[in-house]
């Protein structure tokens, strides 16, 4: 079993359309994350918001930056 700080490699193929749809969802959680990150009262699921943030900026640098081969 992997951990959280383990990287996995994985390679798949995806189109364009796909791509740009993936990058709209993951746009779209991180929008709504932000007002749940200032909403929020409990320290501990404020942490959890801001790493779930972090995560969903890292994919979409990855996802923004991938060469689509046709």
């Amino acid at each position: 079993m992997t951990t959280a700080t383990e990287a996995l490699t994985h390679s798949f193929t995806i189109s364009e359309e796909e791509r740009a749809e993936l990058i709209r969802l993951l746009d779209r959680a991180l929008d709504e994350s932000r007002g749940e990150s200032h909403k929020t009262h409990t320290p501990e699921f404020r942490d959890r918001v801001l790493r779930e943030q972090s995560l969903l900026r890292g994919l979409l640098e990855r996802f923004s930056h991938l060469r689509i081969d046709e």
